[in-house]
């Protein structure tokens, strides 16, 4: 089954919640089944992000008896494209990727005439660095909503970042923590909420990405870490106090059955201005102006059973990307047409200085449910008059909150 980017009911929406229960102004959407149960007014607020981890694979993994299944109130979708660079800012910002402009893994950036991996900051085919700075941070610079829970008229409220080693978010005006194991992720989330003060607490964790990449999605590395993150979320919704949980993915992946290379289909590649960018199963493609109904006839004579191809006017009507207002710079990293996948099949283009890498087993980046489906799960606790009556107090009433 196909699914398409809602950005109604996506995990930008969950971002908007959060900010709607911090009085944070937005013009996005929120999502009721959030918004319902934050309006109870939780001392603190645990924001869950996994990497990788759709809603499919959830049900795959997990019982129905295990706490997060059990706590499921339904799906979001992810952005377009569903991968780590565009999804992981969307939810760290809350704005689309059509917004904050990082659309895929690989990009080519005309200040540096050069291709770039966003997340290492390397020439993705030579794997050398690129510049001294990171060229992604420095072109298109973003802030979190960190700063803005900080400063929200609620008042003393203390974000808090957690993240495995790798993986880098700004502080504005928050704590960041590292963690290399969900035992001391969860035992650094009990830490915090056992504070003298309001919390926010955001978690990045992609460990379910990486075994899924090494060993496929349905593999028992998987299950397991599903199992630990669903097991220990149920034991501290037992055991804590005044806190809430949510817990959702910022992308899927689905098991790959085969990697095409487009090296081997020479007609195509003559086609192109330079090679593609974004990914394996979004790709990004800069054509010829003279050549562009053959690349059309050709792609679609060998890849129309497993890719979906789109013009750039066709993916900027149809707001694949997001809505609101787009970001300058989208029209330098869009190229004239993107593939995206509806099957199990994956592309690949290797240049003559790269290096042989294995496959991964499993990919992300297309229009698959597996990819584009992410869970949503809300679970509170007990709460004691102790922290809501202050918390409540606390509140300066706006004309714009909703009752």
């Amino acid at each position: 089954m196909l699914v398409y980017p809602n950005y109604k009911k996506s995990v930008i929406n969950v971002i908007a919640s959060v900010r709607k229960f911090y009085r944070i102004g937005t013009n996005v959407p929120t999502l009721p089944e959030i918004d319902n149960v934050l309006r109870r007014m939780y001392k603190n607020v645990v924001l869950i992000i996994l990497g990788g981890a759709g809603e499919n694979m959830f049900k795959d993994c997990l019982s129905p008896t295990d706490a997060l299944m059990e706590n499921m109130t339904g799906y979001v979708t992810s952005v377009c494209p569903c991968c780590p660079a565009a999804a992981d800012v969307s939810c760290l910002t809350g704005l689309s990727p059509a917004q904050h402009g990082r659309l895929g893994q690989t990009m080519f950036f005309k200040e540096l005439c050069r291709t770039v991996e966003l997340s290492s900051n390397l020439d993705p085919y030579s794997n050398q660095p690129v510049a001294f700075a990171n060229i992604a941070d420095f072109v298109m610079p973003y802030e979190n909503i960190f700063g803005e829970i900080a400063d929200s008229i609620i008042g003393g409220v203390q974000p808090f970042s957690i993240a495995p080693k790798g993986i880098k978010i700004a502080e504005n005006k928050s704590y960041h923590k590292v963690a290399e194991t969900p035992a001391r992720m969860f035992d650094l989330i009990d830490k915090i909420a056992d504070t003298d003060q309001n919390t926010f607490t955001f978690v990045s964790w992609d460990t379910p990405a990486k075994a899924a990449a090494k060993y496929g999605c349905k593999s028992e590395q998987v299950r397991q870490i599903l199992k630990d993150i669903a097991d220990t979320v149920g034991g501290l919704s037992r055991t804590l106090t005044d806190t809430v949980f949510i817990l959702t993915s910022s992308y899927g992946m689905t098991d790959i059955s085969e990697e095409y290379m487009l090296n081997l289909r020479p007609a195509i590649c003559d086609c192109l201005v330079m090679p593609p960018s974004f990914g394996g199963r979004s790709v990004n493609f800069f054509v010829k102006y003279d050549r562009r109904s053959d690349f059309e006839r050709l792609f679609t004579e060998n890849f129309s059973e497993d890719f979906m191809l789109m013009s750039r006017t066709e993916i900027l009507r149809r707001e694949l990307f997001g809505t609101g207002r787009l970001t300058g710079k989208i029209y330098d990293f869009l190229g004239d047409y993107c593939a995206f996948a509806i099957s199990d099949k994956s592309l690949k283009f290797r240049a003559l200085n790269e290096k042989h890498r294995p496959a991964d087993k499993a990919g992300f980046g297309g229009f698959t449910s597996d990819e584009m489906c992410m869970p949503l799960a809300v679970i509170g606790t007990k709460q004691t008059a102790k922290w809501k009556r202050p918390f409540v107090e606390n509140i300066t009433p706006t004309n714009n909150d909703e009752e």
